[in-house]
Protein backbone atom coordinates (compact mmCIF):
# COMPACT_ATOMS: atom_id res chain seq x y z
CA UNK A 1 0.00 0.00 0.00
CA UNK A 2 1.18 3.48 -0.84
CA UNK A 3 1.13 6.24 1.80
CA UNK A 4 0.10 9.65 0.49
CA UNK A 5 1.43 12.50 2.62
CA UNK A 6 -1.07 15.25 3.39
CA UNK A 7 -0.02 18.77 2.49
CA UNK A 8 -1.28 21.94 4.27
CA UNK A 9 -3.92 22.35 6.95
CA UNK A 10 -7.59 21.62 6.97
CA UNK A 11 -10.14 24.43 7.34
CA UNK A 12 -10.94 23.28 10.88
CA UNK A 13 -7.28 23.47 11.88
CA UNK A 14 -6.94 26.98 10.44
CA UNK A 15 -10.02 28.13 12.33
CA UNK A 16 -8.60 26.74 15.56
CA UNK A 17 -5.29 28.55 15.00
CA UNK A 18 -7.10 31.82 14.24
CA UNK A 19 -9.22 31.44 17.37
CA UNK A 20 -6.13 30.90 19.51
CA UNK A 21 -4.39 33.92 17.94
CA UNK A 22 -7.48 36.11 18.52
CA UNK A 23 -7.65 35.01 22.13
CA UNK A 24 -3.96 35.81 22.67
CA UNK A 25 -4.41 39.27 21.11
CA UNK A 26 -7.42 40.01 23.33
CA UNK A 27 -5.31 39.17 26.40
CA UNK A 28 -2.01 40.75 25.36
CA UNK A 29 -3.35 44.04 23.92
CA UNK A 30 -4.80 45.44 27.19
CA UNK A 31 -1.63 44.43 29.01
CA UNK A 32 0.44 46.26 26.41
CA UNK A 33 -1.72 49.38 26.60
CA UNK A 34 -1.54 49.41 30.39
CA UNK A 35 2.22 48.95 30.26
CA UNK A 36 2.59 51.90 27.87
CA UNK A 37 0.30 54.06 30.03
CA UNK A 38 2.25 53.18 33.18
CA UNK A 39 5.60 53.78 31.47
CA UNK A 40 4.48 57.23 30.28
CA UNK A 41 3.16 58.09 33.75
CA UNK A 42 6.45 57.04 35.38
CA UNK A 43 8.46 59.13 32.92
CA UNK A 44 6.34 62.25 33.53
CA UNK A 45 6.44 61.73 37.29
CA UNK A 46 10.23 61.38 37.29
CA UNK A 47 10.63 64.52 35.19
CA UNK A 48 8.33 66.62 37.39
CA UNK A 49 9.97 65.43 40.58
CA UNK A 50 13.50 65.97 39.22
CA UNK A 51 12.68 69.49 38.04
CA UNK A 52 11.04 70.34 41.35
CA UNK A 53 14.04 68.99 43.28
CA UNK A 54 16.42 71.08 41.21
CA UNK A 55 14.25 74.14 41.85
CA UNK A 56 14.50 73.49 45.61
CA UNK A 57 18.28 73.13 45.37
CA UNK A 58 18.54 76.44 43.53
CA UNK A 59 16.61 78.15 46.32
CA UNK A 60 18.34 76.56 49.31
CA UNK A 61 21.87 76.06 47.96
CA UNK A 62 22.26 79.05 45.65
CA UNK A 63 19.90 81.31 47.62
CA UNK A 64 18.18 82.39 44.42
CA UNK A 65 15.57 81.20 41.97
CA UNK A 66 16.43 80.07 38.44
CA UNK A 67 15.66 82.45 35.61
CA UNK A 68 15.63 80.02 32.70
CA UNK A 69 14.16 76.56 32.32
CA UNK A 70 17.50 75.13 31.15
CA UNK A 71 18.90 75.80 34.64
CA UNK A 72 16.71 72.94 35.86
CA UNK A 73 18.19 70.51 33.34
CA UNK A 74 20.09 70.67 30.07
CA UNK A 75 17.76 68.30 28.24
CA UNK A 76 14.42 69.70 29.43
CA UNK A 77 11.95 69.90 26.54
CA UNK A 78 10.96 73.57 26.41
CA UNK A 79 7.86 72.69 24.38
CA UNK A 80 6.49 70.44 27.14
CA UNK A 81 7.68 71.89 30.47
CA UNK A 82 7.53 75.15 32.36
CA UNK A 83 7.86 76.53 35.89
CA UNK A 84 6.61 79.53 37.82
CA UNK A 85 7.49 81.14 41.16
CA UNK A 86 6.64 84.05 43.44
CA UNK A 87 7.54 85.36 46.88
CA UNK A 88 4.71 84.77 49.33
CA UNK A 89 3.50 87.19 51.99
CA UNK A 90 5.73 85.52 54.61
CA UNK A 91 8.81 86.01 52.41
CA UNK A 92 9.05 82.38 51.27
CA UNK A 93 9.32 81.16 47.69
CA UNK A 94 6.25 79.47 46.25
CA UNK A 95 6.76 77.61 42.99
CA UNK A 96 5.48 74.82 40.80
CA UNK A 97 6.69 72.97 37.71
CA UNK A 98 4.25 71.82 35.06
CA UNK A 99 4.02 69.91 31.81
CA UNK A 100 1.62 69.52 28.90
CA UNK A 101 2.77 65.97 28.21
CA UNK A 102 -0.13 63.66 27.48
CA UNK A 103 -0.83 60.95 30.06
CA UNK A 104 -3.62 59.40 32.11
CA UNK A 105 -4.08 61.51 35.26
CA UNK A 106 -5.14 58.62 37.52
CA UNK A 107 -2.02 56.68 36.52
CA UNK A 108 0.30 59.66 37.05
CA UNK A 109 -1.24 60.50 40.44
CA UNK A 110 -0.82 56.88 41.44
CA UNK A 111 2.92 57.22 40.83
CA UNK A 112 3.51 60.79 42.04
CA UNK A 113 1.58 61.81 45.15
CA UNK A 114 0.13 65.35 45.17
CA UNK A 115 0.48 65.92 41.43
CA UNK A 116 -2.46 67.96 40.16
CA UNK A 117 -4.04 68.64 36.80
CA UNK A 118 -5.72 71.76 35.50
CA UNK A 119 -5.29 75.47 36.10
CA UNK A 120 -3.54 76.47 39.35
CA UNK A 121 -5.44 79.21 41.16
CA UNK A 122 -4.14 82.81 41.11
CA UNK A 123 -1.11 82.42 38.83
CA UNK A 124 -1.10 86.12 37.88
CA UNK A 125 1.49 86.87 40.57
CA UNK A 126 3.87 84.15 39.38
CA UNK A 127 7.01 84.75 37.33
CA UNK A 128 7.54 82.04 34.72
CA UNK A 129 11.00 80.87 33.71
CA UNK A 130 12.28 81.95 30.31
CA UNK A 131 12.88 79.35 27.65
CA UNK A 132 9.92 77.14 28.60
CA UNK A 133 6.14 77.08 28.72
CA UNK A 134 4.54 80.23 30.10
CA UNK A 135 1.32 80.99 31.93
CA UNK A 136 -0.67 81.05 28.69
CA UNK A 137 0.28 77.42 28.01
CA UNK A 138 -1.39 76.05 31.17
CA UNK A 139 -4.71 74.40 30.40
CA UNK A 140 -7.17 71.92 31.89
CA UNK A 141 -4.95 68.98 30.88
CA UNK A 142 -1.67 70.31 32.34
CA UNK A 143 0.06 68.46 35.19
CA UNK A 144 1.72 70.55 37.90
CA UNK A 145 3.74 69.62 40.98
CA UNK A 146 5.85 71.00 43.80
CA UNK A 147 8.24 68.91 45.87
CA UNK A 148 7.36 70.86 49.01
CA UNK A 149 3.64 70.23 48.58
CA UNK A 150 2.18 73.17 50.47
CA UNK A 151 3.90 75.74 48.27
CA UNK A 152 1.78 74.90 45.24
CA UNK A 153 -0.96 77.45 44.69
CA UNK A 154 -4.37 75.96 45.64
CA UNK A 155 -7.02 75.54 42.98
CA UNK A 156 -9.40 77.92 44.81
CA UNK A 157 -9.26 80.26 47.83
CA UNK A 158 -10.87 77.47 49.87
CA UNK A 159 -8.42 74.76 48.86
CA UNK A 160 -8.15 72.14 46.15
CA UNK A 161 -10.15 69.10 47.27
CA UNK A 162 -13.89 68.58 47.00
CA UNK A 163 -14.22 68.61 50.79
CA UNK A 164 -12.37 71.93 51.08
CA UNK A 165 -14.13 73.69 48.21
CA UNK A 166 -17.65 72.55 49.09
CA UNK A 167 -17.14 73.42 52.78
CA UNK A 168 -15.92 76.91 51.87
CA UNK A 169 -18.87 77.60 49.57
CA UNK A 170 -21.39 76.21 52.07
CA UNK A 171 -19.95 78.48 54.78
CA UNK A 172 -20.41 81.49 52.49
CA UNK A 173 -23.97 80.51 51.60
CA UNK A 174 -24.81 80.07 55.27
CA UNK A 175 -23.45 83.51 56.14
CA UNK A 176 -24.93 85.51 53.26
CA UNK A 177 -28.23 85.85 51.43
CA UNK A 178 -27.13 85.49 47.84
CA UNK A 179 -29.39 85.93 44.86
CA UNK A 180 -30.05 82.92 42.62
CA UNK A 181 -29.19 84.25 39.18
CA UNK A 182 -26.02 85.10 37.30
CA UNK A 183 -23.80 86.97 38.10
CA UNK A 184 -25.20 87.83 41.54
CA UNK A 185 -25.23 84.21 42.71
CA UNK A 186 -21.43 84.59 42.68
CA UNK A 187 -20.81 88.29 43.32
CA UNK A 188 -23.13 88.37 46.36
CA UNK A 189 -20.75 85.85 47.91
CA UNK A 190 -17.67 87.84 46.95
CA UNK A 191 -16.76 85.36 44.19
CA UNK A 192 -15.50 86.21 40.71
CA UNK A 193 -17.90 84.57 38.19
CA UNK A 194 -14.99 83.99 35.81
CA UNK A 195 -13.45 81.62 38.36
CA UNK A 196 -16.63 79.62 38.96
CA UNK A 197 -19.21 79.77 36.18
CA UNK A 198 -18.96 76.52 34.17
CA UNK A 199 -15.41 76.02 35.47
CA UNK A 200 -14.43 72.60 36.79
CA UNK A 201 -12.07 71.89 39.67
CA UNK A 202 -10.90 68.27 39.72
CA UNK A 203 -13.71 67.63 37.18
CA UNK A 204 -16.45 69.08 39.43
CA UNK A 205 -18.40 72.26 38.62
CA UNK A 206 -19.73 74.19 41.66
CA UNK A 207 -22.83 76.37 41.42
CA UNK A 208 -24.16 78.33 44.44
CA UNK A 209 -27.89 78.98 44.08
CA UNK A 210 -29.11 81.07 47.00
CA UNK A 211 -30.29 78.48 49.51
CA UNK A 212 -28.40 75.51 48.13
CA UNK A 213 -25.14 74.42 46.54
CA UNK A 214 -25.17 72.39 43.35
CA UNK A 215 -22.35 70.27 41.99
CA UNK A 216 -22.15 68.62 38.58
CA UNK A 217 -19.43 66.67 36.81
CA UNK A 218 -17.42 68.34 34.08
CA UNK A 219 -18.58 67.61 30.54
CA UNK A 220 -17.31 64.16 29.58
CA UNK A 221 -17.37 62.92 33.18
CA UNK A 222 -19.91 61.41 35.57
CA UNK A 223 -20.42 61.30 39.32
CA UNK A 224 -21.60 58.28 41.26
CA UNK A 225 -22.68 58.38 44.89
CA UNK A 226 -24.33 56.01 47.37
CA UNK A 227 -27.82 56.74 48.65
CA UNK A 228 -27.93 57.45 52.38
CA UNK A 229 -29.35 54.57 54.45
CA UNK A 230 -29.69 52.43 51.28
CA UNK A 231 -27.50 49.87 49.58
CA UNK A 232 -27.76 51.43 46.12
CA UNK A 233 -26.00 54.05 44.04
CA UNK A 234 -27.04 56.85 41.73
CA UNK A 235 -25.15 58.39 38.81
CA UNK A 236 -25.39 61.88 37.33
CA UNK A 237 -24.02 63.40 34.14
CA UNK A 238 -22.93 66.97 33.42
CA UNK A 239 -26.54 68.04 32.77
CA UNK A 240 -27.64 66.94 36.27
CA UNK A 241 -26.60 67.82 39.82
CA UNK A 242 -26.26 66.85 43.45
CA UNK A 243 -27.69 69.47 45.80
CA UNK A 244 -26.82 70.51 49.34
CA UNK A 245 -29.77 72.04 51.19
CA UNK A 246 -28.75 75.07 53.25
CA UNK A 247 -31.87 77.13 53.93
CA UNK A 248 -34.83 75.50 52.18
CA UNK A 249 -37.45 74.52 54.79
CA UNK A 250 -39.15 72.04 52.44
CA UNK A 251 -36.48 69.41 53.16
CA UNK A 252 -33.99 68.50 55.88
CA UNK A 253 -31.16 71.01 55.96
CA UNK A 254 -27.45 70.24 55.82
CA UNK A 255 -27.88 67.14 53.65
CA UNK A 256 -26.86 66.31 50.10
CA UNK A 257 -29.67 65.23 47.76
CA UNK A 258 -29.80 63.37 44.47
CA UNK A 259 -30.76 65.77 41.64
CA UNK A 260 -33.35 67.65 43.71
CA UNK A 261 -34.20 68.35 47.34
CA UNK A 262 -37.83 67.65 46.44
CA UNK A 263 -38.56 63.93 46.59
CA UNK A 264 -40.32 62.10 43.77
CA UNK A 265 -42.26 58.87 44.49
CA UNK A 266 -40.49 55.64 43.59
CA UNK A 267 -37.52 57.52 42.16
CA UNK A 268 -33.95 58.23 43.25
CA UNK A 269 -34.63 61.92 42.73
CA UNK A 270 -34.80 63.84 46.00
CA UNK A 271 -33.24 61.10 48.12
CA UNK A 272 -30.38 61.88 50.49
CA UNK A 273 -26.92 60.70 49.52
CA UNK A 274 -23.75 59.83 51.43
CA UNK A 275 -21.40 62.44 49.98
CA UNK A 276 -18.34 60.65 51.39
CA UNK A 277 -18.87 57.97 48.72
CA UNK A 278 -18.68 60.47 45.84
CA UNK A 279 -16.55 59.36 42.91
CA UNK A 280 -15.83 61.14 39.64
CA UNK A 281 -15.00 59.10 36.56
CA UNK A 282 -14.63 59.63 32.85
CA UNK A 283 -17.78 58.85 30.90
CA UNK A 284 -17.59 56.23 28.19
CA UNK A 285 -19.64 56.29 25.01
Amino acid sequence: MKYRARNGFSLVELLIVLAVVAMLISVITPLGINAIRKSRAIAISKDLKALSKTFVNKIYLDNKVPRELKELGRDVDSDLFGAGWKISEDGQYDFFVFTNSEADFETVSGVLVDVRRGLPFATDDYVFLDGGLGKEAINSESFYYNLLGSAVAPLTPFGSTFAEISAGLIELLNAKNARTYDPFQYTDLGLNPANWKDKAYEHIVYKPVGNRLQISPESGYKITVKLLYEDSYGTISSTEALMYNIKNDNADKNFWYFKSIQAEPDELVGKKVDISTLKVFKATK
